[in-house]
């Protein structure tokens, strides 16, 4: 099978395509991408003998327009022309733009998922069709559930090719154990708000060389080179400053090898890191959520911090306080970095910051908090959402027992603004109004964290998606809130407390079976 994967984002979402790409080779096609035309030098090396295809990017459409307006269509006149020639047995359109939707229908294929539609918006020429599976819960995770989503994008685009029986049920590439190789900083993200101080970078940079004596490597943009250079006047020692010196191609190979630890937020760079096999810790603070976008390789290291309006709306939603990356301790990060690399016990938990390492279960990427504590509101929406939406996204998935979903925060006690008994209730009733968006709607009204279900459900999908399947898994998301109540009661839940949910009626006895059999 001949199939093409259209990808035309920018470096870190190339990067994150790769899962995607060695799945369906595994399952024996032949994959040949369309990128944008700036990414085909470092989409050859991400994707070795694959056949990989430019579309001009906004910024090439741009530029050729100050020329003469007939140059940009003339540019995409020969790609088109180019394109068209093609034949694939099917086109996996991963990017959720206009642009993307027509190429997804003009470009011939008798098999095709992904982005052929928009949620909001239509592209003339293209029947108008609403979201549904992975692309409608990329939407929905986005705009709906972002605080708790616990799916990561790279397994959102596989799941746009494959189903997770088909996947490799293993990481394809694990991270190596630690090496005698340098440690990577990268110095920012794409924006402000995924930028560290400078001096605390200086600071991490001393604290890893005066505990390890490894060689630090700076990385970052070319708009960051001054601030290097100001860097560079704090720390001394064997310091290498490489920030906006190397091409794509040339990042790679140093990233590849020379490093032993990347130390970066979310970045593209830690993206390649994870693809590489190099042992990433990542610093995760304003809108940049691991779950989502953390390195994708098993034993990966994240820190982000505690505080209610983690992850922010938008790029830091216009926060001037960014009192989130100050919380990134630089002590405990080099103490972190310092641990990976000599293979020892990580550090004891540190006040207002969770440490999470990742795993694969199921071919799908999972991250679980590392030390023990109370667990919040959110963790146990983002704990049963998961499960619910692997439930009607992958019916038959192998999910872990929900005891080891919550095994930090076991007998931790129950947060005080979550409602157990209208947790319970709110799920039970909304699998019972399987019609009618209005009625469901107005349960989220009574119990508003009902609202990211109702949201995929009933906004992006427009109600459209199986009613049977979303019923079952609302059933098990019922009875997985009430079991859930059981195991995080510091005092033994079953009794006196059993009260709060008992009114609820169990349908056919499917509440009791599904917690006899452990979730």
């Amino acid at each position: 099978m001949k199939t093409l994967v259209i990808q035309r984002a920018r470096f870190g979402d190339l990067l994150q395509t790769i899962p995607l790409v060695r799945s369906l080779e595994t399952n024996g096609e032949d994959v040949s991408l369309l990128v944008s035309k700036d990414m085909m030098e470092i989409s050859r090396l991400a994707f070795p003998g694959k056949e990989v295809m430019g579309f001009p990017g906004k910024g090439e459409i741009l530029e050729r327009g100050k020329a003469s307006l007939v140059s940009p269509a003339a540019a995409l006149r020969e790609t088109m022309k180019d394109l068209l020639r093609q034949s694939f047995d099917r086109i996996i359109q991963t990017n959720h733009d206009g642009t993307g939707v027509l190429l997804g229908h003009i470009l011939k294929a008798p098999e095709k998922s992904g982005f052929l539609s928009l949620h909001e918006g239509t592209v003339e020429g293209c029947e108008e069709e609403s979201l549904s599976g992975w692309p409608a819960y990329l939407v929905s995770s986005a705009r709906g559930i972002r605080a708790m989503n616990r799916i990561h994008l790279s397994d959102v685009w596989t799941g746009c090719g494959l189903p997770w029986n088909r996947r490799p049920q293993a990481p394809l590439r694990k991270s190596p154990p630690p090496s005698p190789g340098a440690v990577g900083i990268v110095l920012s993200g794409r924006s402000a708000y995924r930028e560290l101080a400078m001096e605390d970078v200086a600071s991490l940079a001393q604290r890893i060389q005066g505990t390890t004596g490894r060689r630090i490597v700076l990385l970052g943009r070319m708009e960051e080179r001054e601030k290097a250079r100001d860097l560079l006047r704090l720390v001394s020692g064997d310091v290498e400053n490489l920030v906006g010196k190397t091409s794509l191609p040339e990042l790679w190979n140093v990233v590849g090898s020379t490093l032993s630890l990347l130390i970066s937020p979310d970045t593209g760079t830690l993206h390649l890191a994870a693809a590489l096999g190099i042992p990433t810790l990542g610093l995760f603070f304003a809108n940049a959520q691991p779950h989502e976008t953390g390195a994708y390789a098993s034993e990966a290291i994240c820190l982000t911090p505690d505080m209610d309006c983690y992850p922010c709306v938008g790029e830091g939603s216009g926060c001037v306080k960014m009192e989130c990356r100050s919380r990134m301790d630089i002590g405990y990060v080099g103490d972190l970095a310092r641990s990976m690399i000599e293979g020892t016990p990580l550090p004891p938990e540190q006040k207002g910051l969770s440490v999470w390492k990742s795993s694969f279960e199921g071919g799908i990427l999972s991250l679980r908090r590392i030390h023990p504590r109370e667990a919040t509101r959110e963790d146990i929406l983002a704990v049963l959402y998961r499960r619910f939406f692997l439930r009607i996204l992958e019916p038959g998935y192998p999910l872990v027992p929900l005891e080891e979903e919550f095994r930090a925060h076991a007998g931790r006690g129950w947060p005080e603004n979550l409602s157990g008994k209208n947790l319970v209730r709110g799920t039970f009733l909304l699998s019972r109004l399987l019609e009618g968006s209005r009625e469901r709607f107005r349960l989220s009204v009574e119990f508003p964290f009902l609202w990211p279900v109702l949201f995929h459900t009933e906004e992006v999908e427009r109600g459209r998606g199986n009613r049977e399947t979303q019923r079952r898994a609302m059933d098990a998301l019922s009875c997985e809130a009430e079991k859930s109540m059981g195991l995080l009661h510091r005092k033994p839940f079953w009794g006196k407390k059993r009260s709060e949910v008992s009114s609820v009626p169990d349908q056919g006895g499917l509440r009791k079976n599904i917690l006899a059999k452990g979730g």
